[in-house]
């Protein structure tokens, strides 16, 4: 077992590594599912499938979507469909982005999402993203991906002798106190960050027509304590469920109904985008997988009610300093399981009829797992299990791993966790 779980601590902490934008998740998303024989698909071609057949599409360069058909294919075909996202709180950087003073220089960044503003502080910050480029045969930039791997920048603490209210709790502006010290040249400018741009991706400065670069925490994730029960990363949330969805689906191997994973992008702002849950891409997608098997919208619409939809997501593990945040009857430790997540609100997408399914199947296969509240009068987090689920009348549930600090730029979860979540999604795509 001991084994089991660090083989799965270094595949997540190789794909927490690469994911440092959206584009790249969805790069490692893409490889890992080609790598596994999914064949990419083109959305503007006309698909070609087949009972028994493994394909992998990603409109837009963020949305991932990784689909197996069985070979025991009926006209109403249970569906197995999973979805987590991409996207992760903190820093996009604005055009224009240069901001210089005899100081030192600076980048103008907006908050993304609900991060934890303190966190960032005096930590090795570093860039990536895509650029888009001039292209002369098309209306149609070029888009290329860009990742410094390196730190670049800083967003550095007042010091104590400067701020003595700092321990008290400082409030910090979004707009003055969180633009990352990138260097002390004070000539600095918009060129010479295309320049600089331009530099790591071997295109000439000029071609750059804009970019959607993301600043993030450069730090490998990190067992920790004394028996190493727990690990450390930034981005848990979450790419510990990305990688539990591909992981599910990949090593399942399922031969009956068609089974799903999608990869969303902007969850933590809303998701309401063409590349968000709260967009037509999913419900798109489904509707041409059932074009291309000559399944009938009545037979589509009639599968829908004995299918089954996990949305997986982090949830709130119980903090020993505070316990007084967590429920008093359903609060979760590290390393007890996963969480399936309930919500009277609808918060999350959990309904009876999908919880007894995981518990029995968790069950007869030795897994781990913890049903979840959050306390009456904390409202927590959603998820984009909802927003799915009201598009797509399945059997719901949301589950995920417990962690400390969400939105923090580094966070804590337990190593058994990961691996009884990969364990269930495995025993789900192949046993329903």
């Amino acid at each position: 077992m001991d084994t089991q779980i660090q083989q799965t601590f270094e595949q997540l902490k190789q794909t927490i590594s690469v994911s440092t934008s959206p584009f790249h998740t969805a790069k490692e998303a893409m490889r890992r599912l080609n790598e596994a024989g999914f064949v990419t698909l083109d959305w503007d071609s006309t698909w070609e499938l087949v009972p028994g057949g493994k394909y992998a599409v990603c409109p837009f360069g963020t949305t991932v979507f990784g689909f197996q058909i069985g070979t025991d294919l009926s006209d109403t075909p249970v569906w197995k469909l999973s979805s987590s996202h991409i996207d992760n709180p903190g820093f996009r950087i604005k055009y224009n982005p240069v901001v210089s003073s005899k100081n030192g220089c600076r980048l103008n960044t907006e908050v993304y999402g609900g991060a934890i503003y303190s966190t960032w502080l005096d930590r090795p910050l570093s860039i990536a993203g895509r650029i888009a480029l001039k292209n002369p045969q098309s209306s149609h930039p070029r888009l290329k991906l860009v990742d410094f791997k390196r730190p670049v920048a800083v967003l550095p603490n007042l010091s104590i002798h400067l701020n003595r209210a700092v321990n008290d709790g400082v409030a910090l502006n979004a707009q003055t106190d969180l633009l990352p010290i990138c260097g002390m040249d004070e000539h600095m400018d918009t060129d010479t960050f295309l320049q600089i741009l331009a530099n790591e991706t071997g295109e000439k400065p000029e071609d750059i027509l804009c970019f959607d670069l993301s600043v993030y925490h450069y730090a490998e994730p990190v067992r920790t304590g004394f028996s190493g029960d727990m690990f450390m990363a930034p981005r848990i949330d979450n790419i510990s469920s990305v990688q539990a969805c591909l992981t599910g689906l990949i090593e399942a191997n399922p031969s009956d109904g068609i089974s799903v994973a999608v990869l969303f992008d902007h969850e933590e702002i809303g998701s309401r985008s063409k590349n968000g849950a709260n967009g037509n891409l999913l419900s798109y997608t489904l509707e041409r997988i059932c074009n291309a098997l000559n399944i009938s919208r009545e037979n589509f619409l009639q599968s829908l009610v004995h299918s089954y939809y996990l949305s997986l997501d982090v949830a709130h593990a119980i903090h020993p300093a505070h316990p007084e945040k967590s429920d008093i009857t359903s609060a979760m430790p590290l390393n007890r399981g996963f969480a399936i997540k309930a919500s009277a609100k609808h918060a999350y997408c959990s309904d009876d009829d999908m919880t007894g399914v995981i518990l029995q199947l968790a069950a007869r296969h030795h897994i781990a797992c913890q049903q979840n509240h959050m306390r009456s009068d904390i409202p927590g987090g959603s998820t984009v299990g909802p927003i799915v689920a009201a598009n797509l009348p399945m059997c719901s549930a949301d589950i995920g791993i417990p962690i400390y600090a969400m939105h923090s730029a580094m966070e804590t979860a337990g190593m058994k966790d990961q691996y009884d979540l990969e364990a269930f999604m495995k025993a789900f795509y192949k046993e329903l």
